[in-house]
């Protein structure tokens, strides 16, 4: 994010004989040099954080006081089982999918990651494009992911929210008919006025009706789907279809904020499990399939004149929602939805006839032949 302050020259010149005239004051700004530093300062720290944690692939932090216990935080990875919750992240293994032996080294590459402060520096909501790398028999082999993220700030440190990591295919249902993936036990914090705004805000969306969501649209704004192609960003969210059917089931969602108290908060997340009505395709008959959804909101104020004088709209326009609530309702600025794949298809996607490992699913280590 990048902010520069005005600067203004004030020119003063001599009468004679009289008063010097008076120079003008400089120009108000609402963002002065500091304010603009501190925020460069803050996603550089972020950044810097999230670069690291793919390096030492350990357990994230969970102990703060900026998540409600008993909602918490969240790491969802690309298999049907890498969903975590709460305490379970304190013992949360490798993100990565596909175990790999010392014999098959590998790496990771950011390839695009954007962060975008909350207005009030409470949170920040961050993407990126992964790609993975495993090396053998001379060649590397380049898994790509995307990951989205929330992070709280906490004091003087950045502490995780959670983490939704994807691999990137068109949606299907399973051929035995059944929904694919594992669930989250359902949680929200007990006001349901905020449950009921944040619902409002993101099913427009799920279900693509012909009413608008409540959407962000500015350059810190971005839906992904589960397909590689589903992606935008900007603008482009406004005509934005997250699944390539209908998806008119809730089946699961955590709701939370980020904050010590909910009545300051500015930043609210949604966690959970929906289920798409996917149409038939070439080779792919037509059915349900569970999805995984992550989204985060940002309460905003809409300003309007009302009878008010200048003075009252400038102090509102410049007054976070955290301070005065009028005008202010929740928007939502990033989300992403997947549907898991398992290790066995994304290996064969990958290495084709070179996998020797037939059973991927129980744990068993990568094995390629070089033949």
């Amino acid at each position: 994010m990048r902010r520069a302050a005005l600067a203004v020259a004030a020119l003063a010149f001599a009468a004679c004989p009289g008063p010097r005239a008076k120079p003008r004051p400089p120009l108000a700004d609402t963002v002065s040099a500091s304010d603009g530093n501190q925020i460069a300062q803050l996603v550089a720290e972020l950044q810097d954080d999230i670069l690291t944690s793919y390096e030492r692939d350990e357990p994230p932090e969970i102990a703060t006081g900026m998540l409600a216990p008993e909602i918490g935080g969240a790491r969802i990875g690309v298999g049907p089982g890498d969903v975590l919750v709460g305490a379970e992240l304190e013992r949360a293994p490798s993100r990565w999918p596909l175990r790999a032996d010392r014999d098959l080294p590998t790496e990771v590459r950011s390839k695009r990651l954007e962060t975008h402060l909350a207005k009030d520096l409470s949170a920040a909501w961050v993407a990126d494009e992964l790609s993975w790398r495993i090396s053998a028999c001379g060649r590397i082999a380049v898994i790509p992911l995307r990951i989205t993220m929330l992070y709280a700030r906490d004091g003087d440190r950045w502490v995780p929210v959670y983490e939704h990591m994807s691999f990137g295919h068109e949606p299907a249902p399973r051929r035995d008919g059944q929904l694919y993936g594992a669930r989250v036990t359902s949680k929200s914090v007990s006001s349901s006025d905020f449950v009921d705004a944040l619902s409002s805000a993101v099913s427009p969306l799920l279900s693509g009706a012909n009413r608008a969501a409540s959407l962000a649209s500015g350059p810190e704004a971005m839906l992904l789907g589960p397909d590689v192609t589903a992606e935008w960003h900007g603008l482009d969210v406004l005509s934005a279809k997250l699944a390539a059917g209908p998806i008119k089931t809730v089946e699961d969602r955590r709701i939370g904020y980020v904050g010590r108290s909910f009545e300051t908060a500015t930043i609210a997340y949604w966690i959970g499990n929906v289920i798409a009505d996917l149409p038939a395709r070439p080779g792919v008959g037509a059915g349900k399939a569970r999805m995984r959804t992550t989204f985060v909101f940002e309460k905003r104020r809409f300003v309007t004149f009302d009878g008010k004088n200048e003075a009252e709209l400038r102090k509102l326009e410049t007054t976070s929602c955290a301070e005065d609530n009028e005008g202010c309702k929740w928007v939502l600025v990033q989300g992403h939805v997947s549907q898991p794949i398992g290790d066995q298809d994304l290996a064969t996607r990958v290495f084709g006839t070179a996998l020797l490992s037939p059973n991927l699913e129980s744990g068993e280590a990568l094995r390629i032949g070089c033949d």
